[in-house]
């Protein structure tokens, strides 16, 4: 009887300790208003290239099943409010800590100076991406994410 009560409760209160942002890579997808539309791009040089780790933000949704799935499994074998709870919280950062290493990519930061002398910082997932090294010539696509791609003229 208990752990009917126990379990909803902890699950409601750990949802709200897990980020609920929706993640937003966007790498070769396109918005549904931009078909059609024309990017405007411009001509570089790459100057600097440098690995990074991109991630995206946990929606929690895996906190919030591993909590349910913890405490659905301490429920079974305890009617102990305190191992109910255990088994939520350990369950949640099982959850979170798989949905973490999900959403964490590898990346690439290209600094860029532009024909007209400017400069520009670029990270994007490697990932469906063209892999660019120190003096390619490419072109910083602007759009929803901005994207660096090889200028094809150069082929």
């Amino acid at each position: 009887m208990k752990a009917r009560f126990f379990l909803p409760l902890c699950i409601l209160l750990l949802s709200g300790c897990f980020s609920v942002n929706q993640p937003h890579d966007g790498q070769g997808h396109y918005r549904i208003a931009t078909i059609g539309n024309s990017q405007r791009s411009i001509p570089a040089v790459v100057i600097s290239v440098r690995k990074v780790t991109i991630k995206e933000l946990n929606s929690g949704a895996y906190a919030e099943a591993g909590g349910w799935l913890g405490g659905a499994m301490a429920a079974q074998n305890s009617d102990n409010s305190a191992v109910i709870i255990a088994g939520v919280i350990a369950g949640a950062v099982v959850g979170n800590a798989i949905e973490d290493a999900k959403n964490t990519l590898a990346g690439t930061e290209y600094v860029i100076e532009a024909d007209t002398g400017r400069l520009f910082t670029v990270a994007q997932v490697d990932k469906n991406s063209d892999i660019l090294k120190k003096g390619d010539r490419a072109l910083l696509v602007y759009g929803y994410p901005h994207k660096l791609i090889k200028d094809p003229r150069n082929d």
